[in-house]
């Protein structure tokens, strides 16, 4: 669904002088021989390094978005190692002093990113593949903060976010109300979300118990498989204190979600490592989504293809998950 997007802002465009400076500055005894951009990212710039030298590869991720969260993310992986497979930072965030760019440099994991892999296997694969991201989300959920929230570069919860009813229509109050993203839904669709949001508010609050880490980005795009388990999990810039119906809204987006067996898979993995999930988890993910689906509404940047998708998802959740 994301191929379609396109970026809300311009990856930079770095000469080879530029991508050595900033790799010097955090690593000065590492020398880049080649680097290339890396499709995928919609709102940072990312480039494959190879390096002359121990470790060959790495990632040189630009925070463009929001240069704050380099050091959350830091903080996040720091915080999950061992137990969810994600990139090691090979040096802490830094700035260049020419240019101010935000940077960090990452581990480069091997794999494939989910979007690729899932179409191509079979149904065996596809089931074991399902259950290996089951437990890998299972295993971020693990992770418990006194209240739902945003993080800064410590892992405080300093932005508390409300749950329910209050916090599901509040939200899409501020995007589609006082947002522009009312005006892109259509009047008439923006009632019926309001109208839809109150009881399923309700519904939500009943999976809403213990905040847990979020990772908030969960999709095919920031999964890499290899065989038949997860490899990675990347891009954590997004992830906060919140609740698991947030992540399996997000991974179960078409088209993972209506691959057969695909979702059934993913929730024997979560249960079998120790998550738990309500009879209605399917329709209360979807309910969740919502909240990214107002978000991207009410972007100022947000091209003519994301709206597309925006709306067409906001109709089907309404219509499907009452």
């Amino acid at each position: 669904m994301r191929d379609g997007w396109g970026r809300g802002r311009a990856g930079l465009d770095l000469d080879r002088h530029a991508v050595a400076r900033l790799v010097r500055t955090a690593m000065p005894d590492a020398a880049v021989t080649a680097a290339e951009p890396l499709s995928g990212g919609l709102a940072n710039t990312n480039l494959r390094l190879v390096l002359d030298g121990d470790p060959g590869q790495a990632l040189l991720r630009i925070y463009q978005r929001d240069p704050a969260q380099a050091e959350k993310e830091a903080a996040l992986h720091r915080l999950v190692a061992g137990r969810v497979p994600a990139p090691r930072f090979l040096a802490p965030p830094a700035t260049d002093a020419e240019s101010g760019l935000r940077f960090a440099i990452l581990e480069w994991m091997p794999g494939e990113p989910l979007e690729r892999v899932l179409p191509a296997l079979h149904p065996a694969g596809l089931r074991a593949l399902g259950r290996s991201i089951g437990r890998t989300l299972a295993a971020i959920h693990a992770f418990a903060f006194p209240a739902a929230g945003f993080l800064d570069g410590q892992l405080r919860v300093m932005h508390p976010v409300a749950g329910g009813r209050d916090g599901l229509l509040g939200f899409l109050r501020r995007c589609l109300v006082d947002g522009i993203g009312g005006d892109r839904l259509g009047s008439a669709d923006t009632a019926a979300v309001l109208a839809f949001a109150g009881p399923a508010g309700d519904r939500l609050a009943a999976w809403e118990a213990r905040p847990c880490l979020v990772h908030a980005d969960f999709n095919g795009s920031n999964l890499l498989a290899a065989g038949d388990a997860v490899s990675a999990v990347l891009d954590w810039e997004f992830a906060f204190a919140g609740w698991p119906a947030f992540d399996f809204g997000n991974l179960l987006r078409p088209p993972a979600g209506r691959l057969e067996g695909f979702a059934d898979a993913v929730a024997y993995g979560y249960r079998a490592a120790g998550g738990a999930l309500p009879d209605d988890w399917r329709r209360l993910a979807m309910i969740a989504d919502l909240y990214a689906w107002a978000d991207f509404l009410a972007r100022p940047d947000a091209t003519d293809a994301l709206v597309r998708d925006a709306v067409a998802m906001v109709r089907t959740i309404v219509a499907e998950a009452g």
